[in-house]
């Protein structure tokens, strides 16, 4: 009976140890509204992300107060390599890369990166069209994920 009122004990010793170790605290929220950027895009940077980074970093623009806030967006690349196997004629796969360099200037912080996303999908399909839709869906779906990693970087600089 003492035992086992030890072993609950020590167990319960041991569980508030743990519970209590864990520094844990409250999640703090960056608010990209509160800052102005400005776009600066290169030549080859296609409109759908361009009209996407303007609507997620270019929403107040009327405080034209801060200049030093400054994202460039250059060197867009978009890459297909198709994957061969077997004795098909035709491609297994198609792997689709997509990459931007990106300069970030807040302030005194800045940030030169190349941000890159890959994605493979299969492409034996019957229908060409069928491909060449599902090729253009998954290239709207890398640039989608490119501006998620451009927010994350701008949230970086930010902290």
């Amino acid at each position: 009976m003492i035992v086992i009122k030890i072993k609950y004990f020590l167990v319960l010793l041991a569980l508030v140890l743990v519970v209590s170790s864990c520094n844990t605290s409250q999640f703090q929220k960056l608010d990209l509204n509160n800052s102005y950027y400005q776009l600066t895009f290169g030549k080859n940077v296609p409109l759908k992300l361009k009209q996407q980074a303007k609507s997620v970093f270019a929403k107040n623009q009327q405080s034209t107060s801060i200049q030093n806030n400054n994202i460039e967006i250059n060197n867009y690349l978009f890459k297909k390599y198709d994957v061969y196997a077997g004795n098909a004629l035709r491609a297994l796969e198609t792997e689709i890369s997509i990459s931007i360099d990106i300069k970030v200037k807040k302030n005194d912080k800045f940030i030169s990166k190349t941000i890159v996303s890959t994605k493979r999908f299969n492409s034996i399909e019957l229908n060409p069209l069928a491909e060449k839709e599902m090729l253009k869906f998954v290239k709207e779906q890398l640039i989608n994920d490119l501006i998620d990693k451009l927010i994350i970087e701008v949230r970086l600089i930010d902290l």
